[in-house]
C-alpha cells in the first residue's frame, strides 16, 4: 500500500464517519429505514477504505462501534484487536477501545470477560459511559446468580455520580424488578421502586428502548393497557441496533400480547 492509497483510505474513512453521524441523527428523528440505509452505506465505505490503509484511532473507533451495532461482532473484534497494536493510540483511545471491547465480549455472552475489560477502562477513569455500561453488566450478573448486593451497590454509586442518567435509572429499574421477582416478602416494595426508576428514566429519555419495553410491560402486568399501548405506539419509529438489550421482536411480541 502506497502513500496515495493511505491518503485515499483516510478520505473515504472520513466520508464514512460523516455518513455514520448523519445516520445517527436520522435514527434519532424516528426514520429507521433511512438510517439503516445510511449505516449500510457507511459500512460499505469503511470496508472499502480499510482495504487501502489505516484510519486514525477515532475513525477506527467509530467503525468498530458501527460493526457492533450492525451485528458484525467477529469483524468488530478483529478490528479492535488490530487497533490494540496501533502505536498512535492515546490513553483516551485505549479507554474507548476497552469500553467497546467489553461490549464485544458481552455480545458474545462472555459476561465475566466483559466486566474484567470494563474494569480496566474504569481503572483509567470513571465517566457516565463506564457507570451505565458496567451497571448493565452488573444487572446481568445478578440475573444469572441471584446475588444482588454488588449490583445494587455499583448502580447506586452510578446514581450518585449522575442521578439524571437515563441508562443508570433504567439499570436500577431492572435490578429492583428482578429483586421483586426473587423476594416474595419485599416484592411490593421492590416493584414500586422499579416502577419509579423506569418512570424517571422515561422522563429523562423518552426514546430509550429498554425503558419503553420494561415500563410498558409493568403497566400491562398491572392491567393498565392504555398506558402500555401509548408507550409502545412509537415502536416502529425506532432503529434497533444489534447491541440493544431489547430487540424489535420482543417489543412486537409485547404489543401483540397487550392487543
Amino acid at each position: 500500500m502506497g502513500f496515495f492509497d493511505t491518503a485515499k483510505a483516510a478520505v473515504m474513512g472520513n466520508k464514512a464517519y460523516r455518513m455514520q453521524v448523519d445516520a445517527n441523527k436520522i435514527a434519532g428523528e424516528g426514520k429507521p429505514a433511512e438510517a439503516k440505509a445510511k449505516y449500510q452505506e457507511a459500512l460499505r465505505m469503511y470496508d472499502e477504505a480499510a482495504k487501502l490503509g489505516r484510519f486514525a484511532p477515532n475513525i477506527n473507533s467509530a467503525y468498530a462501534l458501527l460493526l457492533l451495532r450492525e451485528g458484525r461482532f467477529d469483524d468488530a473484534k478483529a478490528l479492535m484487536q488490530a487497533m490494540a497494536k496501533d502505536k498512535a493510540m492515546s490513553k483516551d483511545d485505549w479507554f474507548q477501545l476497552r469500553i467497546q471491547y467489553a461490549i464485544c465480549h458481552w455480545c458474545a455472552g462472555e459476561l465475566d470477560e466483559a466486566m474484567e475489560t470494563m474494569g480496566r477502562a474504569a481503572a483509567y477513569k470513571m465517566n457516565g459511559s463506564v457507570y451505565s455500561t458496567m451497571g448493565m453488566f452488573w444487572v446481568d450478573k445478578a440475573r444469572q446468580t441471584g446475588d444482588f448486593d454488588a449490583a445494587l451497590k455499583f448502580n447506586l454509586e452510578a446514581l450518585d455520580y449522575d442521578d439524571e442518567d437515563a441508562a443508570t435509572l433504567d439499570n436500577l429499574g431492572q435490578l429492583y424488578e428482578l429483586m421483586a421477582e426473587r423476594d416474595a416478602e419485599k416484592a411490593g416494595e421492590y416493584r414500586a421502586k422499579a416502577l419509579d426508576f423506569y418512570k424517571k428514566a422515561h422522563a429523562e429519555k423518552p426514546r430509550q428502548i429498554t425503558t419503553l419495553y420494561y415500563l410498558a410491560r409493568m403497566f400491562h402486568q398491572d392491567g393498565d393497557d392504555e398506558k402500555a399501548r401509548k408507550l409502545l405506539s412509537v415502536k416502529d419509529s425506532f432503529y434497533f441496533s444489534a447491541i440493544c438489550p431489547v430487540q424489535k421482536e420482543q417489543i412486537d411480541a409485547l404489543a401483540k400480547e397487550i392487543g
